[in-house]
């Protein structure tokens, strides 16, 4: 699956990554357009609407106006849900994605539930700092197994927000991991890493 951003949406990516914070397929898709309502709102709200500015474009205000305010309502739905339990469960995924990427940047392709594999490290680090939610393997399975298609595009913000002096655009760099995950297998195996039929690919589409 492919979903296009446009440059005023690549400014909001925050945006975006909650609505994949959304548990399966369907809603994470139905979020997106949420989301994409949501940077247009944003930008209508700083938009001076005066007596200059385009008729065409003021019907066009008028005419989505309902589509905008439903949208509004299901925004708050989502964040509602992202600020109860998803975002804690996200946080924990885009760090397991983070322990995958780095075994195979260094070669080691460890195994994700194997003994001694990626997700009992995760529970060791969970228990050592006290991280809630991240312990018992049953669940961190659990949360691998529904965010491990769309874990790239947070670990992408993560790195940039940390390497501020990086060139890369945020969506190659998500593209790079998503690309990685579903290419490479834990050693001894030939199942990717994280299947690419439950991936979301990002594009960045220049409006110009």
């Amino acid at each position: 699956m492919q979903v296009r951003l446009n440059e005023p949406e690549c400014a909001a990516l925050g945006l975006f990554r909650m609505a994949l914070s959304e548990e399966t397929a369907e809603d994470r898709l139905s979020a997106i357009e949420v989301m994409r309502h949501e940077v247009v709102s944003m930008g209508l709200e700083s938009y001076p609407i005066t007596g200059a500015s385009s008729p065409k474009f003021v019907r066009w205000a008028a005419t989505t106006a309902q589509p905008r305010y439903e949208a509004a309502h299901a925004f708050h739905e989502i964040a509602q849900r992202y600020e109860g339990k998803q975002e804690r469960q996200f946080n924990i995924a885009e760090y397991i994605g983070k322990k995958v990427w780095d075994s195979i940047e260094t070669g080691k392709f460890q195994g994700v539930q194997v003994a001694g594999g990626l997700l009992e490290q995760t529970s060791e680090y969970a228990r050592e700092m006290g991280v809630r939610g991240a312990k018992d393997l049953d669940v961190l399975r659990k949360i691998w197994k529904r965010y491990r298609g769309v874990v790239h595009l947070g670990m992408a913000m993560d790195y940039i927000e940390d390497h501020p002096w990086t060139r890369a655009h945020v969506l190659q760099l998500a593209e790079r991991f998503r690309s990685g995950l579903s290419t490479n297998c834990p050693k001894g195996t030939s199942a990717s890493y994280v299947d690419p039929q439950e991936q979301i690919s990002f594009l960045y589409v220049s409006d110009r």
